[in-house]
């Protein structure tokens, strides 16, 4: 029961950062350079909030974090009622804590209190349900928006926080976490000691077939490459999709762009049951296919951006690459450090926020051409770090 809502209310978290970005654009005065900034903002507020709770979320006191999560979302809401450009800014900041400490709240339960051989599982599911429901959730905003206000989604939000906090199961016995990682340290250890001793008789390629895979598939990934990797992917995606609702404003409505984004996730979410069932989500070329594929989407197509159809499109195909990426670096990363130091992989990952949404107000005013290499080289250089963790 805990899961399913910790899920709704990730999920509204999501739908509201899409939601309160937009409606500023649309609804205020902004300037691009502004926009851009406020974006960055959101995502420096986010990397704080992630490096001062990490140790928090490492000890395993997931119920003081979703009291963080829910009492921001509810000062969010507050401020957002006085729709000024100002009280807008500083609305989101606070949601930037929200989604933070929510987001380590929500992975230090599955990781302590879920079995490790069921961590890439839950983890699937927990991005499923996430995108099901922000489909469902800014659809919403398309249908009843004219109805009921922006606000009053935000107090909805608030209530179901409150109702996670409740749910949520208190992490009494620190355990999985230092277990697994035991685990990955014996099996390593174990793997090291085989090949000594088959050295010390003869050389590597005596080594029976099952012992070099078994030293391979224990070798240890570098989670500082693979949050790096991570950092120039959400860079890239990023980049383009800050500056957008400003590049499309004058021929596609807010409650278009909601449509869209609520579509969107709702493939999302089925296509990561495929992604699931017929491909491995903790392989390092799989992650590299999807990278390179989803840059090279996004830099070609976004000039044909000239309809609603052809934003769903765009913002689709861009946004499954990226939840499949996502999935495949966190899986690989979680196993390398045996569910320890999330905080880091989620600030690498919203430092490439940061990064691209200031980056890319300056790169705008200075032509075309600058704009759209940015994201090529980010792109290569982000598989490169993959390849090589």
């Amino acid at each position: 029961m805990w899961f399913a809502i910790a899920m709704l209310f990730m999920a509204l978290l999501s739908s509201l950062d899409i939601g309160i970005y937009s409606y500023i654009g649309y609804k205020t005065s902004v300037t691009p350079f502004q926009y851009g900034l406020i974006s960055a903002m959101w995502s420096a507020v986010f990397i704080a909030s992630n490096l001062f709770l990490g140790k928090i979320s490492d000890k395993g006191n997931n119920k003081f974090l979703i009291v963080i999560s829910f009492l921001s979302i509810m000062v969010t809401g507050v401020l957002f009622s006085f729709h000024s450009l100002t009280f807008l800014a500083i609305a989101y900041m606070f949601h930037a804590l929200g989604v933070a400490s929510s987001n380590l709240a929500v992975s230090t339960t599955i990781f302590e209190m879920k079995s490790s051989d069921r961590w890439k599982y839950y983890i699937e599911l927990q991005k499923f349900s996430y995108y099901l429901i922000r489909g469902f959730g800014l659809l919403s905003f398309y249908f009843i928006g004219n109805i009921i206000p922006l606000d009053y989604f935000i107090y909805f939000s608030v209530a179901i926080g409150f109702l996670t906090f409740l749910s949520l199961p208190k992490v009494n016995l620190r355990m999985e976490r230092v277990l697994h990682s035991f685990s990955q340290d014996f099996n390593s250890i174990a793997n090291h000691i085989k090949i000594l001793s088959y050295l010390a008789y003869d050389s590597i390629s005596s080594l029976p077939n099952a012992v070099k895979q078994g030293y391979i598939s224990y070798k240890a990934v570098s989670t500082k490459m693979i949050s790096l990797s991570m950092f120039f992917a959400t860079f890239t995606g990023d980049y383009i999709f800050t500056i957008l609702p400003l590049l499309i404003k004058s021929y596609i409505s807010l409650g278009l762009l909601w449509l869209s984004y609520g579509i969107t996730a709702l493939i999302i979410s089925f296509s990561l049951i495929l992604f699931s069932m017929f491909s491995n989500t903790g392989n390092k070329k799989v992650a590299i296919s999807l990278i390179i594929s989803r840059g090279i989407w996004l830099v070609s197509v976004l000039s044909f951006i000239n309809n609603t159809l052809n934003l769903i499109a765009y913002i689709a195909i861009s946004s499954v690459l990226f939840s499949m990426i996502d999935i495949a670096l966190y899986n690989i990363f979680s196993e390398g450090s045996s569910g320890y130091g999330s905080h880091i992989y989620y600030t690498l990952r919203e430092l490439g926020t940061l990064t691209g949404s200031l980056l890319v107000g300056i790169a705008y005013t200075l032509g075309k051409e600058v704009f759209i290499t940015i994201p090529i080289i980010t792109t290569i250089i982000s598989a490169v770090m993959l390849l090589i963790a």
